[in-house]
This record gives C-alpha cells, structure tokens and sequence, in this order.
C-alpha cells in the first residue's frame, strides 16, 4: 500500500513555509506522493448540491492557491515524491496552454506528475470562469486527445468539434514519454473514461462499498474495451483524523485508534486501493498533521501486507 499526503495549499494556513514543512516532512518519512486539489474561484451563491451530499462546504473567501503553481514551487523543495493533482478540472481551461504547463511541472519534477483529472461538477464556477458547462465531458476528452498529441506527436495538429490547431512545434515532451493520467468522477461517463483513458482511477472520500462499486463499473469497461483492468490504479482520498471517534464523512475516512485504522486499510486493499491519498485532520496546526502522518508511518504501515 502506498500513501499520498494533501498538502495545505487550501485554507489559512496555506504559506510558502508551511506547504514547504509539509512537503519535505512528507518525503522524509517515505509517503509517496503530494497532492493538491482545484477550485480557481467559488461563488458566493452555490444552488447546485455538493457531489457527496449537502452544500458545498468551502466558504468563498477562503485562500486557495493555483493547483499547478503551487505544485511548481513544490517539485523545487522536493526529489523523489509523486506530485499529483486531485483532480484538475481540465474544461475550465485552454488544453494547448494547458498542457505546456503540465509539461513544464513535469519536466521540473524530472517525471514525477500524476495528472488526476476530472469534469467538474459546479456550474455556478464554470459560469465565474466564462467557461460552458454543457458537454464538459466531451471536451475533457478532447483535452485529452490534444494532450497525447502534443506530448507524442513531432509536429502536432488536432481538428476536434471544441477545439482545433493546425500543425504546431511543441516541445519539451514529458520526461517518460508521456504523463500519468489518474482519472476521478462518481458517474458511469467518467468510470468508462478511466477504463480507457487512465493509468489510474481515484475515489474522493468514497466508502468501501461505493468505492468497490465504483471500481467494478471501471473494471467492467475496461474489460470491454479489451484493457486488463489489473493494470489500472485504484486509490482514494480520504479524510484521516487520528485518534478521532469518526472523521467529517465516517464512511469516507480513516479515523479512530491504530488498530482501527489499520483495519480500515485492510479494507481497501482486499478490493484492491493500492494508494491511499490522505487528507489530515489533527489538532495543533501543521505541527499536529505532522505528527498523526508520523503515526501512520510508525504504527499503521507496519502492520500492513
């Protein structure tokens, strides 16, 4: 089992120092990747309910630094840890000038980018961001197609229904060939995406039981699509709030003593999660998530197979 750790590029505590201790404190103990989340700007007024129940929980005026810049400056202050992002709402954005930034963070990295990407699911920022809504999924494909292209193709060129390019020099490539790609969403259009597009699929604070769901629609899709589903990721990010008698989603988190944590885990990887990305929840500041990623490390790993 591998762990991922959310960085604190989110909230009142989201610095330069912080982000830093994290991410080096991180590495150090030997957690795997880092990883940071998407939302560019969050409307005052949220009509459209939440993906995992109720009202979006994020207030407007909350910081919230730019996913790819902050994992720029990250991939500088690190040396062997993934860098991922969860996930990275790919319609909001131009693909071309997109990808160079991609490109640019994997370059800098020396390879270490996992692109999770996904749809997105806010209208209300779609609308912020003058970006339509409609066919959002279609044009994540798109996004995608242009991606490989760019990153495989001498002199690329792509003639799509949402976006097109005559041939263009595009250059660095990516440091492997291309970039992982981990796929999220909770619907059938983005398990069939993952099944033939991803190197991965990630859950977002998902049970074990919607997350074994989830997992068996991206396993059937893949198997139709003549893909061996066994060569797909399965991860989830999930709340973890050591020694807590639950965590904000019960089901979606990791929470209570080591032995229940671990047993947790076991869970998970019996349906096969082989990555764990979590999100810590600790009295004490950054000095307090420090310490209960110290605990996992010390108490929980061990007693994993």
């Amino acid at each position: 089992m591998e762990f991922g750790v959310h960085l604190p590029q989110l909230g009142w505590r989201a610095t330069p120092e912080a982000i830093t201790e994290v991410a080096r404190q991180s590495e150090a103990m030997g957690y795997e990747s880092l990883w940071v989340s998407d939302h560019i700007a969050i409307p005052e007024k949220i009509e459209t309910e939440y993906p995992l129940g109720g009202k979006f929980p994020v207030p407007p005026e909350l910081p919230w630094l730019d996913p790819l810049g902050t994992l720029c400056f990250v991939a500088a202050q690190t040396e062997t840890a993934r860098l991922g992002t969860s996930v990275l709402v790919l319609p909001w954005r131009m693909p071309v000038q997109t990808t160079k930034v991609l490109i640019t963070l994997d370059q800098l990295s020396k390879g270490r980018l996992i692109l999770g990407a996904g749809a997105g699911w806010m209208p209300e920022e779609f609308a912020a961001l003058g970006m339509p809504f409609d066919h959002r999924g279609a044009r994540l494909d798109e996004h995608l197609d242009i991606l490989e292209a760019l990153s495989t193709e001498e002199m690329p060129e792509y003639h799509g229904t949402y976006y097109e390019f005559e041939k263009i020099g595009f250059n660095p490539k990516p440091v492997n060939g291309r970039i992982t790609l981990w796929m999220g969403g909770a619907s059938e259009a983005g398990y069939k995406r993952a099944a033939r597009r991803g190197d991965g699929f990630q859950g977002a604070y998902a049970s074990p039981a919607a997350l074994q769901a989830q997992w068996a629609s991206v396993r059937r899709y893949a198997e139709e699509a003549g893909r061996d589903p066994d060569t797909i990721v399965l991860s989830n990010r999930m709340w973890l709030a050591y020694g807590a008698e639950s965590g904000p989603r019960a089901d979606g988190s990791l929470f209570g003593s080591t032995e229940q944590i671990v047993e947790q885990v076991g869970e998970l990887q019996e349906m096969g999660v082989t990555h764990i990305v979590v999100d810590v929840i600790a009295p004490g500041g950054i000095e307090g998530r420090l310490q209960a990623l110290q605990r996992l490390k010390e108490e929980v790993r061990p007693q994993l197979g």
